[in-house]
């Protein structure tokens, strides 16, 4: 698949990925959860664009958005309770808190990205449909 529509479904990807990163993830301050939240798009943008890339023939396919839905749940689905988990133990605001929470986020992009477009989706639409 060309550049610019790869550009857009990572960026499609990447709103998701910033709107659930920077809504979970508790900052100590409210003034950075716009940071936050620019932050988790940015990195889900580079990490969407290369692994569409890796896996260009994901793309041409006609689930496009149920990959999308996927990658939507399984990222909320994984790092919602790591980031709770985290929380709950070391703290909303402690420096071991927040970078927990931040490996949760790390661990939650890469899990949904990972099912959703290296090849999970292809594995759970053959088996189940």
């Amino acid at each position: 698949m060309r550049r610019l529509p790869t550009f857009g479904w990572a960026f499609l990807v990447s709103i998701w990925a910033g709107l659930v990163g920077g809504a979970v993830i508790r900052e100590p301050s409210v003034d950075l959860v716009p940071l936050y939240a620019v932050i988790c798009q940015l990195l889900g943008l580079v990490a969407a664009y290369w692994t569409m890339r890796e896996h260009s023939h994901i793309l041409k396919s006609v689930h496009r958005p149920g990959r999308v839905g996927m990658f939507i749940i399984v990222l909320f689905f994984v790092m919602v309770p790591l980031s709770t988990v985290f929380a709950l133990a070391l703290g909303d605001t402690s420096v071991a808190g927040v970078a927990t929470q931040w490996l949760s986020y790390l661990v939650g992009l890469g899990s949904a990205l990972y099912i959703a477009f290296a090849g999970g989706f292809d594995w759970a639409w053959e088996t189940y449909t």
